[in-house]
């Protein structure tokens, strides 16, 4: 008793005296419970029941308590912020909530389901000493990754508690809860659970308050500030949280703030109140945030100097000893920069990869409004296409080919160019963040703008021949004034269309020609130069002789093109459809073409340009864009007078329309015309309307048809992304690591298992393979989501092959057949996301075990097993049935790649995933066990008889209840009746096939009799019955 008598309150302090045969006294922390404040009530209702179970009475609620009792004398009294943070959290958690309906949905995850609060409801019921607990878990977990948040945490703790104890030892003066939680053991294992639950919350909440984020990282990353000069990290830690909850109370109480450190600011980012902001550099700005936590009034200036420019954002560097098993301190440094911490839902990752996709066109996309305004322009012109026939770009734009990459990025390029204000800045943002950080995830294209700008080659989309010619003109022009040549030495050939299918090629100038003629006045002539433009158009009369051109263009034929070029059959004068032909024999397209030679000519004239005949040269084109184009005598040049002159093609489509320059000016061509010159003409037909949508979907259906998907990296990527995309979209809360963006996508263990597997049949019928999304397994599905969920673990699928579910920060990714009736036919690559997790640190990859358990059936559990004749009745006889989830203990570290640390970021866990019956365990499961079992079989809905019923009842049993499953009578078929019941009717297929059984899955049916079906390959009844629900079947399971 006098020891009892010697804990006297000190006035001053709050502490007490303790004597010291009361230092070793110990406290049970998991019995210490208090009520949460009432502004979070809202957080607890909203959990489910295992983890509010946990969050109050299990390791979290102990650990909060603790680490509550620890640091409870370090921190100042927040009362304002304590009630301003339980009103932003309720909202938070009421806005995620899970109905009864929707968490039973989840089946064995249904305890797991909803937004991870466990350690925000055990900080509430701990006092409010451990909500500032939770208030610096945020603050870790926003800026540092879990093994440095962790290390910190052991750090501060070990610090914390010597210097609790060593001031005991020295003044026997200590608060009791604070000095006996100093003297509790910290498992790093329970510091890691605590921090991933933490870290869990920031995601949803991020989520809930998406717009207000946004915005306010728009304002944090242009500050380049630490959050404080400490270099200890435990004083840095209690500095940063000091301050934090001390200028954070301010404003809550209305009273303004100035931003002095990186510490408030991280706290903004952290805890989702978003108070006014007064940013004073680089310009005075007022931004109103209207959150009505801050109805005092409470404003913050940002008035910081920054810092070194090669950092980025708010940032933090500590020393941690904690971090690995061996070694000094490692200093590490992080950011809550967007460009390097944040995560990114899909349509915001798909602006981000536009930046990565214009960062591989180079300067072609330089200018991302007008190349995202192309692009966008260019998909509705194949929606176009397809709305008036065309079968080539109903291929791109229908069918698979919605989930393509050309699709995903044709709609994130209209969202950004429909954006305005802050939604066009946080685009722009993006955008800069794939440009500078992810040029290695798509690779490089070989051409940029999907080859279509190459050398001009969109010339062939232009469907008016007068429109290629003043285009071509135009980019000639150019060209002929850059390289300083005249009009003898650049000139463009171009198909005419004649009646019919037939065509011919001609030629027209690009720089106007000199023209001489002369002029009589009086009784006198004068001669005068007249500039105009000249062509040269098929007369329809007979050709020139090739005698004219000597040897040289066949001999030069004969050297490129390996077959003799001399025969007569092969000087192309005129060409109808595909066959060639001399202009001589054209037989009645002559007098077309004289006609229409006339025609033409009169309008020429009329408009300023002259014509001559096509036939008075000799031009030998039969190659134009391997071996050129002679002309012989070239066209009005001093300098080409009397010689053959060779040309060679530069811009354009040879097959079209084509710009060709003299021999020898041809190696100059590069240095002028360049791909952002090419990219800027072609952004200018679009712009101008001046493509057509029918042949710009011949265009690209032939260039991505016989695209080499297998050996091109940038393709590959694509089509990664697409892939990638068309998952995450079952995952609506799922976010992706930024860091992703570093990653060389093309190389990544999940694609390159895909190279090879994939089914296509080239049918010009389907979408391009260059189109299609990679058709995933479960194992690479799982390694694709590990990749993006942690932005850089690249794993082997063969070591996932075992996995049914993987759980990462708030998100459980489930393999659909554990989410589905065991009917449905479900793709073993399709996964569902449930928001939640398993309150594991990092990523979690979840398997059965090697040979799940069955309950046994004994002698004395006869009286509790009936074998009833099946009375044609449909029930449920198990809704008491519940699927659990739990954890033998066994956990092996999964390797992405030795550090040195203490934590590992990745495990696997041995799950169980078990069935009980009315509280009682019956079995645990492996529902992957009949994955290509022969004593499976699913009824078709069409194989069925109609016979009468009195013939074949006494051959069906029912089974109702579990111990009636595993004890199935050994002769009759056994009809298992779960009515209405995915759940029961999923448990009982897995344990009907673990026994042995051969089992059929039956279909559901609109009609109420029971239908039979003889299948002599397996020698057993098939059974259909009537199923209200179009998910919903019964099930045979039954004996050989």
């Amino acid at each position: 008793m006098a020891s009892i008598n010697k804990l006297i309150p000190s006035i001053a302090s709050g502490s007490l005296e303790i004597a010291p045969a009361l230092a070793n006294l110990n406290f049970d922390f998991a019995l210490w419970k208090v009520d949460a404040p009432k502004e979070f009530e809202s957080v607890g209702s909203t959990l489910s029941s295992f983890r509010r179970e946990e969050a109050e009475s299990g390791m979290l609620h102990t650990i909060a308590r603790k680490l509550g009792a620890l640091f409870e004398r370090k921190v100042p009294a927040t009362p304002g912020l304590t009630k301003a943070y339980g009103i932003r959290a309720s909202e938070i958690a009421q806005a995620i909530s899970l109905d009864e309906r929707s968490r039973k949905s989840y089946g064995v995850f249904a305890s797991r389901a909803g937004a991870d609060a466990t350690s925000l409801w055990a900080a509430a019921t701990s006092g409010t000493s451990a909500i500032s607990i939770h208030l610096l878990a945020c603050l870790l977990a926003r800026i540092w990754d879990g093994p440095e948040a962790i290390s910190i945490w052991m750090e501060i703790v070990s610090k914390r508690k010597e210097e609790v104890v060593v001031g005991f030892d020295e003044t026997d003066i200590a608060h009791l809860a604070t000095l006996s939680a100093a003297r509790q053991e910290f498992p790093r294992g329970q510091i890691a659970e605590w921090d991933a639950s933490a870290r869990a919350w920031l995601r949803v909440a991020d989520k809930v308050k998406t717009k207000q984020q946004k915005q306010l990282m728009l304002i944090l990353d242009n500050v380049q500030v630490p959050v404080n000069g400490r270099t200890d990290t435990y004083v840095s830690v209690m500095e940063a949280w000091n301050n934090s909850l001390t200028q954070m109370e301010a404003l809550v109480q209305g009273i303004s703030q100035q931003a002095r450190n990186g510490d408030i600011l991280l706290a903004l980012s952290s805890w989702h109140l978003f108070p006014d902001i007064t940013v004073v550099k680089p310009s005075m700005a007022y931004v109103r945030q209207n959150d009505l936590v801050f109805t005092s009034g409470g404003i913050l200036t940002l008035g910081l100097e920054t810092s070194s420019p090669q950092e980025l954002g708010v940032h933090w560097s500590l020393p941690l000893a904690y971090l690995r098993h061996y070694g000094a301190p490692v200093v590490s440094a992080c950011s809550i920069s967007s460009e390097l911490r944040s995560r990114l839902p899909l349509p915001e990752l798909l602006q981000a990869t536009l930046g990565c996709l214009l960062q591989g066109w180079g300067a072609a996309g330089k200018d991302t409004l007008r190349a995202l305004t192309w692009l966008s322009s260019m998909y509705s012109l194949l929606v176009e296409a397809t709305k008036l026939g065309s079968k080539k770009a109903s291929l791109m734009t229908g069918g698979i080919a919605k989930h393509s990459w050309l699709a995903l990025l044709s709609d994130a390029a209209n969202l950004y160019t429909a954006s305005t204000g802050l939604e066009r800045q946080h685009y722009n943002k993006l955008i800069s963040l794939g440009r500078k950080h992810g040029k290695t995830f798509l690779g490089t294209p070989a051409e940029p703008l999907f080859g279509l700008a190459k050398e001009g080659r969109f010339v062939n989309l232009i469907p008016n021949e007068e429109d290629k010619l003043s285009f071509l003109r135009n980019v000639g022009e150019a060209v002929a004034k850059q390289m300083r040549i005249d009009s003898s030495q650049i000139f463009i050939r171009y198909k005419h269309s004649l009646p019919g299918s037939s065509f011919v090629f001609e030629y027209a100038t690009v720089v106007p020609l000199h023209m001489p003629c002369r002029k009589r006045k009086a009784e006198r002539s004068e001669e005068r130069t007249l500039i105009m433009h000249h062509r040269w158009l098929y007369a329809g009369r007979r050709a020139l002789t090739r005698e004219r051109s000597g040897s040289d263009y066949f001999e030069r034929c004969s050297e490129g093109l390996q077959f003799d070029a001399r025969d007569e059959a092969q000087a192309i004068y005129a060409r109808t459809g595909d066959h060639s032909r001399r202009s001589d024999d054209v037989g009645e397209d002559v007098i077309t073409m004289a006609e229409d030679y006339e025609r033409r000519s009169s309008i020429l004239y009329a408009i300023g340009e002259s014509v001559s005949a096509r036939e008075d040269q000799f031009i030998e084109d039969l190659e134009p864009r391997t071996t050129g184009v002679l002309w012989a005598e070239s066209f009005q040049s001093s300098t080409n007078s009397g010689s053959n002159v060779w040309f060679k093609f530069i811009y354009g489509d040879v097959k079209d329309a084509a710009l060709f320059v003299t021999e020898r000016c041809q190696r100059l061509i590069d240095v002028i015309q360049t791909s952002e010159a090419n990219a800027h003409e072609m952004y200018s037909l679009f712009e101008k309307k001046k493509i057509d949508s029918m042949l710009l979907a011949d265009e690209l259906e032939r260039s991505l048809r016989y695209a080499r998907v297998d050996v091109d990296p940038h393709l590959k990527s694509l089509k990664a992304v697409s892939t990638a995309a068309k998952m995450f979209k079952h995952f609506p809360y799922a976010s992706v690591d930024v860091r992703v963006l570093t990653q060389e996508l093309y190389d990544a263990w999940w694609i390159r298992t895909c190279i090879g597997t994939q089914t296509f049949h080239g049918d010009l019928r389907e979408t391009p393979e260059a189109l299609e999304p990679y058709t995933l397994s479960k194992a690479q599905a799982f390694a694709c989501i590990t990749m993006l969920e942690s932005g850089q673990f690249d794993v082997d699928p063969n070591q996932l092959s075992n996995v049914m579910a993987m759980s990462s920060g708030d998100v459980i990714y489930v393999s659909a057949t554990l989410l589905a009736d065991p009917y449905d036919d479900i793709h073993p690559g399709d996964i569902r996301g449930v928001v939640g997790n398993i309150g594991r640190p990092g990523i979690s990859f979840l398997v059965p075990p090697k040979d799940p358990m069955i309950k046994e059936v004994s002698l004395a559990d006869w009286p509790l097993i009936e074998h009833n004749e099946f009375d044609g009745h449909l029930s449920d006889h198990f809704e008491s049935t519940s699927l659990h989830l739990s954890f033998t203990g066994a956990e092996t570290p999964f390797n992405v790649g030795f550090s040195g640390g203490q934590d590992s970021e990745a495990c696997i866990l041995e799950t169980l995933f078990s069935v009980y019956e009315g509280g009682k365990w019956i079995a645990d499961l492996n529902v992957f066990n009949w994955a290509g079992s022969v004593k499976l079989s699913k009824l078709p809905r069409c194989t069925i008889q109609h016979l009468d019923t009195d013939a074949w009842r006494s051959r069906i049993i029912c089974i109702d209840s579990w111990l009636g499953l595993v004890d199935a009578p050994e002769e009759h078929i056994s009809l298992v009746r779960a009515h209405g019941n995915w759940q029961a009717r999923l448990a009982a297929s897995s344990i009907s096939l673990a026994l042995g059984y051969n089992t059929v899955i039956l279909p559901e049916r609109d009609d109420t009799q029971i239908i039979l079906g003889h299948n002599e390959d397996i020698h057993r009844l098939w059974t259909v019955v009537n199923t209200p629900s179009p998910t919903v079947s019964n099930r045979v399971t039954f004996e050989d």
